[in-house]
C-alpha cells in the first residue's frame, strides 16, 4: 500500500513525476507554491505579472525537472528558479521600448473626415510623434509612461526607478518642450508662443 501523497518526500515525489506521475509533481507544486507566490509578488509588485511569472515558473520547474540536483533543498532550487525568472522579466522589459506606436491606424480615413481633414489630421499626429522622438530620454520615458501608458505617478515612478517629485518635474518640462516642439511645427489648435 502507498502511503499518502502529504507524507512523502520532495525526493520520491521528484522520482515519481519524473517517471511520468503527473499527480506527483501536483503535489510538489501544492507543497511549495505558496512560498514562491509570496517570493515573486514581493519582487515584482503587481499581482496580474506575479500570477503570469509563477506560471512561467511552474512551466519551467517542470521542464527542468530531471536537471535537478538533490545537493539543495527542493524549495530552494525552485525559489532560484523564479528568481531567475523574474529577472529575466526584468532584463526583457528594459530591452523593450517602453511604447510601441500602434499599427498605422492613420491611413483609415474616419468617415467624418473630409480628405484634408484626414490629411491634416496624419500630418499632425507624425508631427507629434516627431515631437516626442526628438525629446531628451528622461523626458520622453516619463511623457509615454503618464500620458500614453496613463501610469500613476507612483506606477511612473516605480518603473523609472525615480522619486515621485522628479517624475513630476520632469512630466512638466517634457510636456512643455513638447509644445514648444509642436508650435515650432505649426501645428493647429495650439497657442501661440508668447
Amino acid at each position: 500500500m502507498t502511503p499518502p501523497i502529504a507524507t512523502l518526500e520532495d525526493s520520491y515525489l521528484i522520482k515519481l513525476a519524473l517517471e511520468g506521475e503527473p499527480e506527483y509533481f501536483g503535489a510538489l507544486m501544492a507543497r511549495h507554491l505558496t512560498v514562491i507566490k509570496k517570493r515573486v509578488l514581493s519582487m515584482v509588485r503587481n499581482q496580474a505579472d506575479a500570477e503570469d511569472l509563477v506560471q512561467e515558473v511552474v512551466l519551467r520547474v517542470w521542464r527542468r525537472l530531471a536537471t535537478f540536483r538533490f545537493e539543495s533543498s527542493f524549495r530552494t532550487w525552485m525559489t532560484r528558479v523564479a528568481i531567475n525568472e523574474v529577472l529575466q522579466s526584468y532584463r526583457r522589459d528594459q530591452r523593450e521600448p517602453i511604447y510601441r506606436p500602434p499599427g498605422e491606424f492613420t491611413s483609415i480615413a474616419s468617415s467624418g473626415d473630409s480628405p484634408h481633414q484626414s490629411l491634416a489630421r496624419i500630418e499632425e499626429i507624425q508631427a507629434v510623434r516627431s515631437a516626442v522622438v526628438e525629446l531628451p530620454t528622461k523626458y520622453r520615458r516619463v511623457l509615454i509612461l503618464r500620458d500614453l501608458e496613463e501610469l500613476s505617478v507612483r506606477e511612473t515612478a516605480q518603473r523609472l526607478q525615480s522619486t515621485i517629485p522628479a517624475v513630476k518635474t520632469r512630466l512638466f518640462r517634457a510636456r512643455r518642450m513638447l509644445l514648444v516642439a509642436l508650435r515650432r511645427s505649426n501645428i493647429r489648435g495650439l497657442p501661440s508662443a508668447a
